[in-house]
């Protein structure tokens, strides 16, 4: 007896307690409704039936639209690191996208108006492969400027401006070392602005939606934004060292949304101005285990940022579920906005000493601000399994 009490400790701490009681996962390819929200779901992926390598797969991560200009197509990456093109409106797997070189991620970015195309970044190298005849062509290859380089990356949180004409990007030698950040102008084929020193080690880089910023995040400072020449330079608060992504306001002003460190609250910050704007408190006074992503591509819906939170499936100890636990909602961008919950998404990651990392949802929003797709275990303790979970949203869910 004293065997299985413990094994049931051992569970219920892991977040993986009453699986027995666990609903099995939903049909591939069936929407069905969330029983809160009414919202509309379906899971899009399935190893068996579509036979992808790895233990699960997801969008690569909330920063980054998965979908692509016509909605027609979805690029999500396996947890082992291969790519794979998914035909949305079949849900099903269209090709696996094998042949996108070596080096660091290729952190796949669809073109803006071309939906059988994407960028992709190899060794030093920013590509742009045509799915019509599976070929590649090279954009820039950053090796002229820096010839000890040796990759190029966001780190895989960053995104060129909207019309993909600005590029930010750290270029670094063989040990990843970070030789410099650097703004690309594909337009005029050529490196607008160079930095070479920082405050503090780079987490990650991007440009925002205009292409008029581009944001430097640090492991502990906060982040900076500077202009494409690196000449000025907005400090941004305080507390802007958690996750985080850039958005467009209702009058598209650029701005980041993040979850702030020092005030335990989802503020927005304008880039121009440096000017914080908190949303919304984080209610770690209910449940201390939140954690939260964002994804603020919905650029034809301006105003709005996705926010989806994970964690463990069962408080801890003394603590209680919050409103915000397991949640995918819109949040205006704006002092007192209004909330849009979305659907709950079953993430849960599970505790130490084994949490599963890909657990966290990742919920991007498309371009349009149409539909949803995040990566869930549904409750699956298998480690580092997720499947896609595409949510369509109502017409008129921003009014």
């Amino acid at each position: 007896m004293k065997a299985i009490a413990a094994a049931m400790t051992a569970a219920l701490l892991s977040g993986a307690g009453c699986q027995a009681k666990r609903p099995a996962l939903p049909a591939k390819g069936v929407f069905f409704p969330d029983s809160l929200y009414n919202s509309s779901l379906a899971r899009i992926t399935d190893k068996t039936a579509d036979g992808y390598s790895g233990p699960g797969i997801e969008n690569e991560y909330a920063r980054a639209d998965a979908e692509n200009s016509d909605g027609a197509g979805v690029i999500l990456r396996g947890q082992d690191g291969e790519w794979y093109l998914y035909d949305r409106s079949g849900r099903r797997m269209a090709a696996h996208l094998a042949n996108l070189g070596s080096g660091e991620e290729p952190e796949p970015r669809w073109e803006s108006n071309a939906p059988l195309q994407f960028y992709y970044l190899n060794g030093t190298e920013l590509r742009c492969y045509d799915l019509s005849d599976n070929t590649f062509t090279t954009i820039h290859d950053f090796r002229s400027r820096f010839p000890d380089a040796s990759f190029i990356t966001t780190k895989t949180e960053g995104d060129a401006s909207l019309d993909r004409r600005y590029w930010c990007l750290m270029v670094e030698d063989s040990a990843f070392n970070v030789l410099a950040v650097v703004c690309y102008d594909r337009d005029l084929d050529a490196v607008a602005g160079v930095k070479t020193s920082f405050p503090d080690r780079i987490n990650w880089v991007s440009m925002d939606m205009s292409g008029s910023h581009c944001i430097v995040g640090y492991e502990s400072s906060p982040a900076q934004a500077f202009s494409r020449d690196f000449a000025t330079m907005t400090q941004l608060p305080a507390g802007a060292t958690g996750h985080m992504d850039l958005a467009w306001t209702a009058d598209s002003t650029d701005v980041m949304v993040f979850q702030s460190n020092t005030t335990d609250s989802i503020t927005m910050v304008d880039l121009n101005t440096g000017a914080a704007t908190p949303l919304l408190a984080i209610p770690f006074d209910v449940n201390t285990d939140i954690g939260l992503h964002f994804s603020g591509n919905c650029a034809r819906t301006p105003g709005w940022c996705l926010v989806s939170t994970y964690g463990a499936e069962n408080p801890t100890a003394g603590q209680s579920h919050s409103w915000m636990d397991n949640l995918l909602f819109m949040v205006e961008l704006k002092a007192d906005p209004r909330v849009v919950k979305v659907c709950r998404t079953r993430c849960y990651t599970g505790r130490s000493p084994q949490p599963n990392y890909f657990a966290e949802a990742y919920a991007t929003v498309n371009r349009a601000g149409t539909r949803v797709y995040f990566g869930s275990n549904w409750g699956d303790y298998t480690p580092d399994y997720t499947d896609v979970y595409e949510v369509d949203l109502p017409a008129d869910w921003s009014h």
